[in-house]
């Protein structure tokens, strides 16, 4: 990796510190590391990614935008490069995409950046399957990300729940929360100790921040704590096999976005200001 250079900003991990020299010498590629990667075009984002965060993919489906079916006929068509051909085929419109791409990329980096040790491997052939309208330089993917972590600090100062599987205490609340009731009662139906926030986000259709912010809130109000997995018993040899589960787990049908959660209504008026142009 470059030497890294003096910064009124200095990086906080070994990830961002390696990121940072390779925006500052322009680099193209993607910087791998055990937990996300981030994606360079002469030395700006243009996209992240990571294991626990939203994809592309997961977002579209879970609005309702695009069918499942549809996705993977355009990765499969495409190459795992889709956008030019949802937009052709008119399956999404260019502000929704670029709604979709930042908040995965937000998403991505959250984590990537996050990675202090462990190996780094910087590949400057690979090229994202998508990628940002307007890239970001290093130092605004940064602050969107602290910012991010300030909001998550802010409603409970404990990362326990951001690996901890959630479980719902059936207490009542201590304190009043910002959590919208269908937000609260569908993440209290499905945190049950068994899946992590990122399951849950996928389970409900949100972004892996979105459904962390959410949680951190009702944790701070008594509604949800760190659970364990919990360990089935084998089922007798004669029981009936139960129903297989689904192949996806997302909402049956479009749903809207909500625009009360605070992550939501910046990227509602991005698209509104992209599809304005």
């Amino acid at each position: 990796m470059p030497r890294r250079r003096r910064s009124a900003c200095a990086p906080a991990t070994t990830f961002e510190a390696a990121l940072t020299d390779l925006a500052a010498e322009g680099a193209t590629g993607v910087l791998h590391g055990p937990d996300g990667a981030v994606h360079l075009a002469a030395g700006l984002v243009v996209h992240a990614e990571s294991p626990r965060g939203a994809s592309v993919g997961h977002l579209l489906t879970a609005a309702g935008r695009i069918t499942v079916r549809a996705w993977e006929e355009s990765m499969a068509l495409t190459g795992g490069h889709p956008a030019d051909h949802l937009l052709a085929a008119g399956l999404v419109g260019r502000g929704e995409l670029e709604l979709a791409r930042l908040a995965a990329t937000l998403d991505g980096a959250h984590d990537a950046l996050a990675q202090h040790g462990g190996e780094l491997r910087f590949d400057s052939a690979a090229r994202p399957g998508f990628r940002l309208a307007r890239p970001l330089s290093v130092l605004e993917l940064r602050g969107a990300v602290g910012r991010r972590r300030a909001l998550l600090d802010a409603c409970w100062p404990s990362a326990e729940l951001d690996s901890a599987p959630p479980v719902a205490t059936g207490a009542v609340p201590v304190r009043r929360t910002a959590v919208p009731r269908h937000r609260r009662q569908a993440l209290l139906a499905a945190a049950d100790g068994t899946r992590t926030v990122p399951e849950l986000a996928r389970l409900l259709g949100r972004t892996t921040f979105g459904a962390l912010l959410d949680v951190r809130q009702l944790a701070a109000a008594g509604l949800l704590s760190a659970g364990r997995p919990a360990v089935l018993p084998d089922p007798p040899p004669a029981a009936a096999p139960g129903p297989a589960p689904p192949d996806v787990l997302l909402p049956p049908g479009p749903r809207s976005y909500d625009s009360s959660d605070p992550e939501v209504g910046l990227l509602l008026r991005l698209r509104a200001a992209l599809e304005a142009l």
